[in-house]
């Protein structure tokens, strides 16, 4: 279960917090998914439903994400090609 509060969205495996100003392009950021439930799907779940929010707002338009891995997490590389994967741009 995803759970919103002002953006932002969670669940027991993780996070993510979106932005959408008027007149400007929406930008997903801090995306956290706990060191344990890596690698099994959830973060994938947790963009696609922040992109679906976005879109239920009306928004066509370009969602840009940053690409900040942990140190613990995954290379830029690959978290790079996860992210254009979602159709996200990358900045």
């Amino acid at each position: 279960m995803i759970e919103e509060s002002e953006n932002f969205f969670h669940n027991k495996y993780g996070y993510c917090y979106y932005s959408l100003p008027s007149n400007k392009r929406a930008m997903i950021y801090n995306l956290y998914v706990e060191p344990e439930y890596r690698r099994k799907g959830h973060a994938r779940e947790l963009l696609q439903f922040v992109i679906s929010e976005i879109r239920k707002t009306g928004y066509k338009g370009i969602i840009d994400i940053e690409a900040c891995p942990r140190e613990d997490s995954i290379g830029y590389k690959e978290l790079s090609s996860f992210y254009l994967n979602m159709g996200l741009n990358i900045l």
